[in-house]
This record gives structure tokens, sequence and C-alpha cells, in this order.
């Protein structure tokens, strides 16, 4: 019968253990003293175990801790680090040489030594937070789901028959015998005998022709892909070649690119859940390297012990542990399964298939469905770089550049979505024509689902798992992102395009709800107005109805984090102060000014990132709450007139940031005006007084738009000019530093445009907002500025802002 949830594995252990003593016992102790001794070991570290085994890393833990960790410290590169890495980090799961036998230090070092070993630990924390943070938490299987997991891989008596004839298990005591073969376990280099023994597991029993082997990676560091900076170093992998594995960028040797999967070996006196957690992080890795993964599984083992960690877009799970010496089955099959010649077995999609020369891929193909449901085959473009998104857990957007038949280039995209969520392929169809919108041109639905990866005992019940569908959608083929612009036209235009699309797809009747700069594709060279930026990732869009908002409260606000709007962020389920509205047009339209901003703060140049940007730093406070007054306070009061952009960016580019700013300004806070508690009965009549100008809002911002490049045309890209040395000024000129914005012409000759309309009411937001700065801070000079900086911070000072501004527009609100 399966163990009780109740039961912890190590009780199972401490039972196992105490059977076979006394088993032995039975028997006049007829188990050689070698054994029993290495088995009193391990029984007396069972309990270092059970004690380690309550304390696992929770969710709540892992995102309370996640903001908390400094940067690591800078080093100078190593010649090992891959092509294009950037400096490496004190960072891998082993960063000292492993020893079997503690040395011997002296005692004055010891402290140097403590700290290198608190550094790696710290880093290594680190690492399995991010992990996590991504996978959510693991939650641990029964172990009879273990040993069904690969029944079918190799029968009872092929492995009975391995068993019998190989030297390496003794059948009469139920023990590996390299693996438990010394009187002080201590003294074992456990690793070096677990290599021996899957080594010859693989090679008599795997039938891989030379395609897989077990290496001993304890001297090898294999480099992150989403940060270069970090690596890991597990003990063991399963090294292998073929369609789907190539060699590590920057040589020969093995990396996350070229190995089946990866596994760990720990004492049983001083393995814990951290231990199984790091698998996560060697299985997340795998996702990113090879993009074809649908889901990676990897090994923890100890003297007597094994355990097996599993991921896929759904996050992921653990088992209990299986004992190796009382099970050598499961072992057996646990080791073949990883190590399968058979790709689809090792969680691969083989209809993505590369072909390879001395271990580099130089050509590729992808299989799916064409417009009427037959199978075809598109070469890769080897040449058109991949777009992925650095997550496991959620969507997992792969998208792949193929060659039609006639040689044009076409965009295949994969994505897992869960069974609640409208395929992405029906808003699609409703975008059929519409410029400024990716166009479809075929389907390939449920090719997978991540429930049938799971083990049957577990819990589909559970409140954070949702079973993903995965899809492959073709596309027609655009530009690349849009922070991959090579002008500063180029950009304009293709947010421009975007946002005209948007508009399409509205009055199509749907509502994106995802906008962000690596959703917006410039267009090709030479294209017309209206496909010189396509907007595209159409997962987490909603049908609107007809009508300018979702039909739908969530309770999980769309939108990437550091685009979205100032309503979306004060919309949580725990939101006190405004009343919760479904996700509208407006939002969308402030995500355009957000995805303008990064472009301004966030480039210096094309392909020329500013490091640690503050501006988009204060965006992307974890903290919501601090993050939406961060944006308040740059929406309102600051702007791209008054925080740094860089010089390369041009007098009209920053002209339409201003210009954009203070149009969305009014927008945003006179829809914070109507979701005041006050109104809770009229909230919808005065957000319907704004929606019935939605035609106009559009209308205006693409005006902007369009005036900037008109400026562009005509007084080129020419970076600004540095700024003039300071000179004195008002107290209040220096707070807010910069001149205010001139109105544009067109603002004085038609008084009847809805920014205008917005500017010119008595009841202004952003005059409330000026008049209560003026109330509440006076500020005498330099040094008065200066003596209580600390004390509250800028984000502070705007939530505050934020609640005077409400409590002024709406005088009955119990808010202020």
């Amino acid at each position: 019968m399966p163990t009780s949830r109740a039961e912890t594995p190590d009780t199972q252990d401490q039972t196992n253990l105490q059977a076979r003593s006394g088993q032995a016992q039975q028997f006049g102790d007829a188990r050689p003293a070698r054994y029993a001794n290495a088995i009193s070991q391990q029984k007396d570290g069972l309990s270092n175990l059970q004690r380690s085994s309550e304390r696992p890393l929770t969710r709540s833990v892992t995102a309370a801790n996640r903001g908390q960790q400094p940067a690591p410290a800078e080093q100078s590169a190593t010649p090992s680090a891959p092509l294009g890495a950037t400096s490496p980090q004190p960072n891998s799961h082993r960063a000292v040489p492993r020893s079997d036998t503690p040395p011997q230090t002296p005692k004055e070092t010891r402290p140097a030594i403590d700290l290198e070993t608190e550094t790696i630990k710290t880093t290594l924390a680190a690492q399995r937070r991010a992990a996590l943070s991504d996978l959510h938490e693991l939650h641990t299987v029964e172990g009879y789901d273990l040993k069904s997991l690969y029944k079918n891989i190799a029968s009872e008596r092929i492995i009975d028959t391995f068993l019998a004839k190989s030297k390496l298990y003794d059948l009469k005591d139920r023990v590996w015998v390299d693996i438990l073969a010394s009187d002080s376990i201590e003294k074992v280099d456990l690793t070096s005998r677990f290599v021996g023994v899957i080594k010859t597991i693989i090679d008599e029993l795997g039938h891989s022709k030379g395609t897989r082997e077990v290496v001993d990676a304890r001297n090898t560091k294999f480099w992150h892909l989403d940060d270069r900076t970090e690596s890991s170093n597990p003990c063991m992998v399963i090294k292998a070649t073929g369609p789907s594995f190539s060699l590590p960028h920057g040589g020969d040797g093995i990396g996350f690119d070229n190995v089946a999967s990866l596994l760990d070996v720990k004492r049983d006196i001083e393995v814990c859940e951290d231990d199984a957690d790091q698998l996560a992080v060697y299985n997340r890795q795998l996702f990113f390297h090879q993009l074809n993964r649908v889901f990676s599984r990897s090994l923890l083992f100890t003297e007597t012990r094994v355990r097996l960690v599993h991921c896929d877009r759904s996050g992921g799970y653990k088992t209990v542990w299986i004992n190796i010496h009382d099970d050598p089955h499961t072992f057996i099959r646990l080791v073949l399964g990883l190590s399968s010649p058979r790709e689809s077995v090792l969680g691969l999609d083989t209809r993505v298939r590369w072909t390879l020369k001395n271990g580099v891929r130089i050509s590729g193909t992808i299989a799916t469905l064409d417009a009427s449901g037959k199978k075809v085959k598109y070469p890769l473009a080897m040449d058109v770089p991949y777009f992925v998104k650095y997550s496991v857990r959620g969507t997992g957007t792969v998208c792949w550049t193929a060659k039609d038949k006639t040689g044009r280039h076409i965009l295949i995209k994969d994505a897992w979505r869960t069974d609640a969520q409208v395929p992405e392929y029906t808003f699609l169809e409703r975008a059929k024509g519409l410029s400024g919108v990716a166009q479809v041109l075929a389907v390939e639905d449920e090719r997978a689902q991540t429930k049938t990866f799971r083990t049957s005992s577990f819990d589909f019940a559970l409140p954070d798992f949702y079973n993903r569908i995965m899809c492959r959608v073709t596309m027609e083929c655009y530009g690349a992102p849009l922070h991959k612009f090579t002008s500063q036209r180029q950009a304009l235009a293709a947010i421009r395009d975007a946002i005209k699309g948007h508009w399409n797809l509205l009055k199509a009747g749907v509502l994106h709800r995802d906008v962000s700069i690596d959703n917006i594709l410039l267009g090709e060279p030479g294209a017309s107005v209206g496909r010189r930026g396509a907007l595209i990732d159409l997962d987490t869009a909603i049908s609107t109805g007809g009508g300018a908002t979702a039909c739908e409260l969530t309770e999980v606000q769309a939108g990437t984090y550091l685009y979205q709007s100032l309503s979306i962020m004060r919309n949580g389920i725990d939101e006190e102060d405004l009343i919760r509205i479904p996700h509208d047009y407006l939002d969308d339209l402030e995500s355009f000014f957000w995805v303008l901003c990064h472009l301004l703060h966030g480039f210096e140049g094309p392909a020329q990132p500013v490091r640690d940007s503050p501006v988009l730093a204060h965006f992307e406070n974890p903290d919501a709450f601090d993050a939406a007054a961060n944006k308040l306070f740059y929406l309102t009061l600051e702007g791209p007139t008054r925080r740094k952009v860089p010089l390369f960016w041009s007098e009209p580019c920053v002209a339409l940031g201003e210009s954009f700013r203070a149009y969305i300004s009014d927008l945003t806070l006179a829809k914070i005006k109507c979701r005041c508690r006050s109104n809770s009965a009229v909230w919808p009549s005065l957000v319907q007084a704004i929606y019935k100008k939605v035609h106009y809002h559009y209308h205006d911002i693409i005006g902007l738009f369009d005036v900037a490049l008109e400026k562009l045309d005509r007084l080129g890209e020419a970076p600004r000019l540095p700024p003039p040395a300071p000179q004195p000024s008002s107290p209040l000129a220096v707070f807010f530093p910069g001149a205010p914005a001139q109105k544009r012409k067109s603002d004085e000759d038609d008084e009847d445009t809805p920014a205008k309309r917005l500017h010119s009411s008595p009841s202004s937001i952003s005059e409330w907002t000026l008049g209560i700065l003026n109330e509440h801070l006076t500020i005498e000079g330099p040094a008065l500025r200066a003596l209580y900086k600390n004390v509250a911070s800028k984000g502070m000072i705007s939530v505050f802002l934020m609640v005077s501004v409400a409590s002024r527009s709406c005088p009955t609100s119990s808010t202020g």
C-alpha cells in the first residue's frame, strides 16, 4: 500500500533500516560487517534528516525574500566563461573543490574558509529562490509513483538477469556493493562510485549506442543563459548527442546544451530539502538552453536513497525518497529513463529537430499543420534568433522563424495556455485583415498537456496547479522586437502602428491586456504606414463584447509588471482605497506610454541599453503599491523633461514623451477619481462618460506620434545638446527642475480636443496635485531639503498625494 502523506520519507527509511537490521540478525548477521556499519551510520543521521525535511521552502518565504538579496560582488572574467558572457560570479553549485576528507586547515585561516562557504551558500540560496519564484512550490508526491514512472522501459526479467550476473549488486544482502563498500561512509567518494554503477547500467541496458554517457561534472561550470554571471556545478550529468543536443557556446565540453539530465549526490547525514530544490535550478536551465523541452527531470542520490524532481509549464513536483538497495529495479529504471536514447522520453519535442556538424547546428526543421490541416515540415531560419520567454511556469512562449515553400519567412509560435483561457488563435481569427496586428496562417492545437506529465497520486486540486495545453500557431513574420530598433524614427513608427493595431482590435471586440516592449514587433524594411509595427501575443486577450472594457473582473491582473497601468497596479483583491474595476483600453493606452518611457530612459542608442536606469528601477519595485506610487509621481510631476533622458534621443522624441505624459496623466487621474469609494453607486456611469470618448483618445494619441514623426523627418535625429550648468533658482524650481512644457500650436487651435477639455476643466487633477504639493511641502533651501531627506521616500509622498487627490476630487470620500 502507498505511504500516507502524514508519514515522512525519513520515517519510511528508518523503518526500512530497522527491518534490514532485524533481517541481518535473523540470518545470524550474515550481512558483511562493512555493510552493517555503513547502514548504522545512515541510521545515526536520520534524526538530522527528519529535522531538515520539516523546513520546506514555501512560496510565501520565496516571495518575501526575493527582493532582499544584495547584488553579487563583481569579479574579473575567467577564460572559461562562454562567449559573450559577463564576468562570472562565485556562484557555482560547489565553487570549492570537493574532497572526501575535510582539509586540515590551520586555525588562523578558518574564518576565511567560513566566509567563502557562506558566500557559496548565499549564492545557491539566491538561485533556489529565483527558481522557486518561477516554478512556485514543488509539491511532494508518493513513492509508489516513482516506481511506476518508467515501468515500461525495462521488464522485470531483463533487470533480474542483469542483477543476477552483475557484480555491482549483492542479491543475498540486497546491497549495491560499490556504493556501500567501506566501513566508514565519510571516506567514500560517493560520486565516483555512482558514476561507475550508472555507467554499467547505461552500457548494458540503455541501448544508447554511445549517444548517452554519465560524466563526473564536479570540475565543470554550467553557465546559466538568463544570467550569464551565474553558473551551476552538478555532481554528475548524462551527456547526450543527437538532434536536440549541441555543444555549449564557446567550444568543446559539456553544458546545459548537451545533457539529458543532471544528478546530484549527497550523504544521508547532510542532505536536506535545499538539495532537492537545487535540482529545480538545473531543470529550469534545461528549458532555457533546449528550446524544444516540454518537461525536465533530475535525480538526487545518497548512499541509500534517491528522489526525483520534475518541472514543466505548470510548475513542478518532487517525490519522496526510495531506497535504492531495497528497490534496485526502480533505481535502474530511473537511470534508464533519464538517459533514454528516445528524446521524447527525456521530455523533448521531437517535431523540432536539428542537423549538426561537429556538434554545431547547421540546419533544422519544425513540423506542424498547414491551413488545410495537413502535416507540413518547414526549414528553420538558422540566421534569425528565436524569441524565448525566460520563465518555465506559464505560457513558455518560444517563437521559431522558418521559411515556407516560397522562401518567405514565417513565424511559428509555441505557447501553453490554461484550461480556462480562450485560445489565442480565436482572437487572431478576428484580427485577420487588420493592420498593426499579427496575422494567423495555421493552427495546431492540443499538442501536449502538462497533466499527462504528472504522476497518478499528484493532487490536481491544488490551488496553484493549472493544467496547460500546448498550441503551435503559424503566423506572418515581421521584424525584430521593438527593443532592437535601429533608428528613432523606426521605434516611434512601430509604436504608432501598434497603437493603431490595438484600436483595430478593440473595434473587433478584443482587448489585448499585455502591451509590452517585447509584444511590439518592428515592421519589415520599407513597410507602409500601418505595417511598420505589429502587436503580437494575444495569450491574455479577452473579449469586450464590442465595448471598451473587459467583460469580467479577474483576480490575476494581466500585463507585464513594468508596463502595467496605475489602475491595474492598484486593482488587486486586497485593494482598500479604490473600487476594483475591469481592465479597459485606457490601461493598455497607458501601457504604451510606459513602453515609450522604457525606450527613452532605458536606451542610449540602438542596441545600447542603459545599465541600472533608476527611473525604470522605481517602476519595477517588487511592491506593487510602491511601484504605483513611483509611477504616479512620474506621471503627474516629473515626466521625461524632468528626469534624465540619454542625449541620443532627439528633441522631437522627448517632446513626444512629454505630450504623451500630459495626455495620459489626465485620463489616468480622471479614472482614479471615478474609483473613489464614495462613488461606489455611480462609478459605472462616471467611467462610461470617459469611454464615450474612446475614439477621440486613440485619434489624439496617434496624432501625437504623427507630429513627432513629421518633426523627425524635418529636423532629423540629431542628439540633444548637454544641458547648461545649473543656475541659482527658486526652491520649487530646484525641486522640479526644468521648464514647464510648452503648448503645441494644435492645442491652441483646436479647443474641442479631448485633451484640451481635460486640461481646461476647473477641477483639473494636475492642478489639484500641484496645489496639494504647495500645501504640504515647504522648501526653503538646499540645507533644509537635505535635512530630512530620508524621512519619507518620493513613493510614500506620492501615495499621500494620490489619496489627497481622490479626497479633493471626491469630497464625500472617507479616505483623506
